[in-house]
């Protein structure tokens, strides 16, 4: 009985050219790790060597003191005292930083664990920080959409904190 080998040099073909698709997946596949990778540390590279950063980052410390001075959340958001709305801004500018993390993580473009691990604590404890803010920014109708992204990261993160020391 002889065997018929006719079949066998197409299915090798098949067969190699499977193996090719499945590296070249792959491959991309651990780029674009890498990629979200270098994206989440030079974003964080910035923020801890650009001075602009920096002074963000302390006038948003001192918004948030002035914010806890301030006689009501509603009295602070809505002053027409000009120093008062200077914190005011600052603190929604740090939060924009915070809110572009989490746009950036929702699309795939920052590694989540990298920013998680880097970022997780000031993220939550800024985002708790800030609370009466992004409470009253939330019950406005035109900014009830306001830090979306960021409402439901800190949520998850939270959340992942609970079950990490639980």
């Amino acid at each position: 009985m002889a065997v018929d080998f006719g079949n066998v040099p197409q299915w090798i073909t098949v067969g190699i050219a499977a193996m090719a698709g499945w590296l070249a997946y792959t491959s991309l596949q651990s780029q674009r790790v890498i990629a979200r990778r270098r994206a989440a540390f030079d974003m964080f590279l910035k923020t801890e060597t650009d001075e602009k950063m920096l002074t963000a980052f302390d006038k948003f410390h001192a918004g948030i003191q002035a914010m806890r001075k301030a006689s009501s959340v509603e009295a602070f958001c809505i002053s027409e005292d000009k120093e008062t709305r200077e914190h005011y801004f600052c603190i929604r500018k740090y939060l924009n930083i915070h809110e572009l993390i989490a746009v950036g993580l929702r699309e795939e473009v920052l590694d989540a664990d990298v920013v998680y691990f880097y970022w997780g604590d000031t993220l939550t404890n800024h985002y708790s920080d800030a609370k009466p803010v992004l409470d009253f920014l939330a019950k406005r109708e035109k900014n009830k959409y306001t830090y979306a992204d960021l409402h439901e990261l800190n949520a998850k993160w939270v959340a992942r904190k609970a079950k990490a020391t639980g």
